[in-house]
């Protein structure tokens, strides 16, 4: 057979796509992962600098302890993560090495031949490759839109124009956690701040300031508004990405290594953040990473602190998968809608920089399997946060836990399936999962979700989703 035909061919170097080629593999698949050359794998948690991994919240102990993580969790065990901080170099390596057996192909989709609504080619590097199957783990689907995907963008189905923010994730260097913390408390004690926040967010509720072993957890605003503070009085012109403050999940990468996750911006125009999720960090983005450089050390006073920034920015929201088997919405997540479930997973609703009353406490909802097929195209999975999912279904489904999760599934489907990927059914899926030992399904927290469902339901902004 030529090394140009295969099982499944997954297109993207993201954490999802990179586990869903191995559990295709460990089902017995013959599979190939396209990825740019020079790539760093894992994508968004490695070359893009998401150091600080969201967890599922039921399990927030170290991953080499958790049962219930899947593929997810053995990943993370193994690139020696404590609890959520993941370093980048690591985190490729160890993915490097839990892809043997996969062929690698070189460069991006950038055609698809289809044939009675399958694909049966796709063009890498190119060269036209053939495959049973294919999964398009690229953060914005974008192997679907060559083979017609069509997508919603933002919240614009609602009728509102904003969508979830963007974050450049520098690495600081020189800056300890202790000093974090301590200046953290002394911004809290400052009353012109504690004002502000009061006028900027009123009775919105935060987390607590905490810390652990591998983590600084910032949850009071008051350091982003400081730094909102600092670029008024230096007179920084807006750009074309208004800042908003926030609180800041820090993860600790050595005794004075730190990411940070929570500096948020906006794009005003959805075709901004496409092309900010396809190329990474701008200008602006790496003007104003050396901005908060020089905050830290002027307006903090942490002289030593030196400001890295990875190649991408962290675009939460570009569009979402119109064409699926099945869209989910956050509702349904809240209700427990279980129709081809291949696991679960538990988070919070997070809507950064779109402003809604606090939903109480994590949502525990299903991986819905329908969510990651395409509807028009029988052999078509989606592993990514552009899949089929409602804006505030995205809130939740866009973390990659998540979309590992479904990935994995879909790849264990590539492996089982004939000509439709549809067909195979949830259970065999969960079975050969479960006998690979990376099925992610535990039943607690469900209990809390009647609470949560309720508060979505009064909320007039999210009950626009039903």
């Amino acid at each position: 057979m030529p090394a140009t035909d295969f099982d499944l061919l997954v297109t993207g170097h993201e954490t999802e796509g990179v586990l869903a080629a191995v559990a295709a593999l460990r089902a017995g698949a013959r599979v190939a992962l396209a990825a740019p050359a020079g790539a760093l794998l894992g994508g968004l948690l490695t070359e893009d600098g998401l150091a600080f991994v969201d967890r599922d919240s039921r399990h927030l102990i170290p991953p080499q302890d958790s049962p219930h993580d899947g593929l997810f969790g053995q990943f993370l065990a193994r690139a020696g993560v404590p609890l959520v901080a993941l370093e980048a170099r690591r985190g490729h390596a160890t993915l490097e090495e839990m892809l043997a057996g996969v062929t690698r192909l070189e460069g991006d989709a950038t055609a698809v031949r289809l044939e009675a609504g399958r694909i049966v080619a796709v063009t890498v590097g190119g060269q036209e490759v053939t495959s049973r199957h294919v999964i398009d783990a690229t953060p914005d689907l974008d192997l679907a839109e060559l083979a017609g995907m069509r997508f919603a963008t933002g919240f614009q189905e609602y009728g509102d124009a904003r969508s979830l923010g963007i974050s450049p994730l520098p690495l600081v260097y020189g800056v300890t956690p202790a000093m974090i913390m301590e200046t953290c408390r002394a911004l809290s004690a400052d009353s012109a701040l504690e004002a502000l926040k009061q006028r900027v967010f009123g009775d919105r509720a935060f987390l607590e300031l905490g810390a652990g072993d591998d983590y600084v957890l910032v949850g009071p605003p008051h350091l982003g508004l400081a730094y909102h503070r600092w670029r008024d009085a230096q007179g920084f012109p807006a750009g074309p990405y208004p800042f908003e403050a926030d609180g800041f999940n820090v993860a600790v990468l050595g005794p004075a290594v730190t990411s940070w996750n929570g500096l948020i911006y906006f794009a005003r125009d959805p075709q901004a953040a496409l092309r900010l999720s396809r190329e990474g960090a701008d200008v602006f983005f790496r003007e104003e990473a050396a901005r908060f450089g020089r905050f830290l050390r002027e307006g903090l006073g942490w002289r030593d602190a030196r400001v890295e920034l990875p190649r991408g920015v962290y675009v939460r929201q570009t569009r979402h998968a119109l064409d699926v088997h099945h869209r989910l919405t956050l509702a349904e997540l809240a209700a427990g809608y279980a129709e081809g479930s291949v696991g679960t997973f538990s988070y919070y609703a997070d809507f950064r920089g779109f402003h809604s009353p606090h939903v109480p406490g994590p949502v525990t909802g299903h991986v819905i399997l329908g969510a990651g097929l395409a509807s028009a195209v029988r052999n078509l999975g989606l592993a990514s946060r552009a899949g089929g999912y409602t804006p505030f279904a995205h809130s939740f489904c866009r973390l990659v836990q998540y979309n590992a999760t479904l990935g994995t599934a879909l790849g264990v489907a590539a492996a089982q399936a004939g000509e439709d990927l549809g067909v195979v059914p949830a259970a065999a899926i969960r079975e050969e999962l479960s006998r690979q030992g990376a099925l992610a399904a535990d039943p607690a927290g469900f209990e809390r979700n009647p609470v949560v469902a309720a508060a979505l339901r009064a909320d007039p902004i999210i009950s626009r989703e039903g």
